[in-house]
Order: C-alpha cells, then structure tokens, then sequence
C-alpha cells in the first residue's frame, strides 16, 4: 500500500496495526517527515462542526495527489514536500464541505467533537469544561448528539480526565473492551492493543465489561487483559509522568529504568539478552526531553549502546 493510503487510512482512524508500524518507521526516517504530518494533520484536522455527512475521505482524495514524495539528498528517506498549493488543498476541503454537505450541528454553538495526536500531548477542554490530557497517539471522539445532555465519548490511547460534576448528566467513555461511568473525578486510562488500564486518582468510577461491574474509588488501579479484570496495588510513581512531563528515576535498576521510560514514551526499548543481567543503577530526573534526548543522557551516565531497530529501540551493551 502506498504511503500515501496509509496516512489516508490514519487520518480517518482506519488504519490497522501495520500500516500503523509502517507509519512510525517512516516518521522516523527523517525529521522532515515528522513535520509533514503534522502538517497534515493540521490541515485535516479543520473544524467542519457545523456540517452534516461530509465526506473526509473523498475530500483527502483530493489533496493527496497534490503531495509529493520525493528521495532526500542525504538518505534514502521519504519526505513529504509540502508545497505553497497545499493551501489550495485547505480550501478545497473547506469548500467541499461548505458547499456539497452539511454536519449535523451537536448543538446551538458548535465545539470540536474530534481529538487526533502524532507525537505530542495535546489539552482538550471540552463543552462542560471538563479537561482531558491526551498522550501522544491518542484518538478522542465525542459520539453522543448532545453532549449537554449525554456527556458520551470514545477512547483509544492514553489519557487523564478532570471531569466536571453533573449529577443529572453522567460522563461516560467507551473503551475497546469496558465502559467507565463517573459524576466527577479524575482519573487515567491507558488502552493498547488487548489491554486497558484505569487509575483514580480522586472520586469514584464505574467500569462495565460485557456483564459485570467495578466500583473503582480513589487511588484503585485495575488491568483488563481479554477481558480478565486484574485489580493491582499502584506502586509507580511515575505512572502520571506522561502527563506532566517529569520522570524521576531514583536509584532504580537499568531494566526498571527502561522500562519506565518505555511507559513514559510508548515506545518499545528492549535488551539484547547478556545485557539486561547486569546490574546497574542509575539517579536521574528526565523534564520534558524527547527519547532520543533520553537515551543520549543514558549513554552518558551508564555508557550505554543502542540503535533503532524497526519501531524498537535495542540496547546492545552497558558499561556500569
């Protein structure tokens, strides 16, 4: 499939694990590329709340064309080319949707009902001034018509809400697997592939899967593996580190380091196996760096030895 459906397919949230892995390889060719979805991204992103049954993916048909691939000069990396007409691009998709099809308004004033994050955390304040942290690669969707009356959303990724108190108006938020129900609280939901995570931080939540029901209250932490719901105790405490960008890793082990900053990143660090036997230590504190930025501190203080290999991160040697 060209590179080019593949972004289609992840614009539209269709994309399945492959094409998603194929995307993170790409984007990790060349800095460039990052950009170029975010600008894209940017671009299909536009707020079209005010019209009914607009057609996204006839619409990125459009503009697609208009991109170009091109080899960079360094290395053999795609890098989309955005160029000046892609603004052309924007009033395309604006056009179409003002003038071929109308979104059904949710309500008198219109809101954002769609969140889609790449490689950056992103705020959402939504309609009832409730506040929702998304972690990077994380899709946030309002489905209910009426989010006044109906506070309904969907999840897929990462992310800490601070709900506002509607006793008449519960919050809910479809999961792949569960449905949580609150009044008001704050709480953490992490979902990859087969597995969800729900932690409490204050109040209480409900979480249904199929025909059962948890009551979670303050400072409970539950997995849900297939459909096994596991309550375990919450000794990270570097569990919210996501969201406010602040890992502290103090006198840990290499592996429990890395795997710290596994959770941190979302991304897949893993050990050639004579390494991860050794037994170093490490103290460091890690505010808002990126990975990379991460692991050359590492490299610094534990001498450590890595490359990328596909989506993963590999260590081949330390020297502690």
């Amino acid at each position: 499939m060209s590179l080019e459906n593949i972004i289609s397919k992840y614009l539209l949230n269709k994309a399945d694990q492959l094409e998603l892995d194929q995307l993170r390889v790409w984007q990790a060719e060349a800095h460039d590329n990052v950009q170029a979805l975010k600008e894209i991204q940017q671009i299909f992103s536009l707020d079209m709340s005010d019209y009914k049954a607009y057609d996204t993916q006839n619409a990125w048909d459009k503009v697609a064309p208009h991109i170009l691939e091109e080899k960079t000069k360094d290395f053999g990396a795609k890098v989309f080319q955005l160029k000046r007409w892609i603004i052309s691009g924007v009033a395309i998709i604006t056009l179409l949707a003002a003038t071929t099809m109308v979104w059904q308004k949710y309500l008198t004033d219109s809101y954002t009902t769609h969140y889609l994050t790449i490689d950056t955390n992103q705020l959402a304040n939504l309609p009832d001034n409730s506040i929702v942290s998304l972690d990077r690669g994380t899709t946030l969707d309002i489905i209910s018509e009426n989010f006044a009356q109906n506070r309904a959303l969907s999840l897929t990724g990462r992310a800490y809400f601070e709900v506002v108190k509607d006793v008449q108006n519960p919050f809910t938020v479809m999961l792949p697997q569960g449905k949580i129900t609150v009044l008001g609280t704050q709480f953490n939901i992490s979902t990859s592939d087969n597995i969800e995570e729900i932690y409490v931080t204050e109040g209480h939540v409900r979480y249904e899967i199929e025909d059962r029901s948890f009551d979670l209250k303050a400072g409970d932490y539950i997995k849900v593996l297939d459909g096994d719901v596991i309550k375990v105790a919450m000794n990270d405490a570097n569990y919210l580190s996501w969201k406010n960008g602040k890992l502290v890793l103090k006198d840990v082990n290499i592996s429990t380091a890395v795997k710290s900053l596994a959770t941190h990143y979302q991304s897949k660090i893993t050990f050639l196996p004579d390494v991860a036997l050794k037994d170093c230590k490490i103290s460091t504190t890690l505010d808002h760096e990126t990975l990379t930025e991460a692991l050359e501190e590492l490299s610094i203080l534990l001498s450590i030895e890595y490359k990328a290999v596909g989506d993963k991160i590999v260590i081949s040697d330390i020297n502690c």
